[in-house]
């Protein structure tokens, strides 16, 4: 082609063709923003699935504990009711001792106070 014809193909079909190929320009750069759009929000919902699935693991890390924390207060809350039946057994077995402890100190100081006082101990009280 020379360039008269060239000047000529030009005028009569620019127009067209420069449409064409902004068109083809315009449709590449939708295409390629569509795609790295696509792969930002993979990457970002990856995160995202990772944040939950760790705070999800440490709540349940959590309650897990709690739960055997409970446990363990469930298991020395029944110990700890035993022992006090027991210590209420022991204080009320010790309260009887020490009342009959109190009735014979009391009977040994009276006879003392009698035999002090000239008292006879074959006299009854």
């Amino acid at each position: 082609m020379n360039p008269v014809e060239l000047g000529k193909a030009i005028s009569d079909y620019g127009t067209p063709i420069i449409t064409a190929v902004m068109l083809i320009l315009v449709v590449g750069l939708v295409w390629y923003l569509i795609k790295r759009q696509t792969k930002r929000e993979d990457k970002h919902d990856k995160i995202q699935e990772e944040d939950r699935l760790y705070h999800r693991n440490l709540i349940t890390n959590h309650l897990e504990h709690i739960n055997d924390v409970s446990l363990k207060n469930t298991e020395l809350n029944v110990q700890g009711i035993a022992l006090q039946k027991e210590m209420m057994k022991d204080f009320k077995e010790h309260n009887d001792h020490n009342k009959v402890f109190q009735e014979k100190s009391i009977e040994s100081l009276g006879l003392i106070c009698d035999r002090l006082n000239g008292g006879n101990l074959d006299c009854p009280r």
